[in-house]
């Protein structure tokens, strides 16, 4: 698979990243929002459940995968204590290891699926929605940032 335009996403926001400084990255609004450390957290989440998909799905044609509840492992990984620095180069260094087994993506394996409920998800659509996914949250990370700044 081509990854030049995902390439870029993911070093134009490493780049935003290290623009920030330590302490407005752990300041929750509230409660219930997440911080600009859990935000990023939440980012590795997602790396780390879709490395799993991006492999297994090019050694079986189907698949099933464990739910994923976002607030419960924001939880209980306590994301705030970690530096803000060891976060964003561990979610940069896990986005490039994801994009080299993209890139070596055997194109029959495309279509293999995720069975998650009564959908079929192809290995093509996960790995374009795990971008998409990511440009969602870059942008509300900026919203977030504005947030913080008021």
């Amino acid at each position: 698979m081509e990854t030049g335009e995902y390439r870029l996403i993911v070093d134009q926001f490493y780049k935003r990243l290290n623009e920030m400084e330590e302490k407005e990255c752990s300041i929750k609004i509230a409660e219930d929002k997440w911080s600009l450390k859990e935000m990023v957290g939440h980012l590795i989440d997602s790396a780390c459940n879709n490395h799993q998909r991006f492999t297994r799905l090019q050694l079986e044609a189907e698949l099933e995968f464990p739910a994923y509840d976002p607030e419960a492992w924001v939880r209980v990984e306590k994301i705030n204590t970690m530096s803000w620095k060891e976060l964003t180069v561990l979610w940069y260094s896990y986005n490039h290891f994801l994009l080299n087994i993209i890139e070596g993506i055997d194109p029959k394996n495309l279509k293999n699926t995720w069975k998650k409920g009564n959908d079929k998800l192809t290995l093509e659509f996960i790995v374009q929605d795990y971008f998409r996914h990511m440009k969602w949250h870059r942008d509300f990370f900026e919203e977030r940032l504005k947030e913080i700044e008021k």
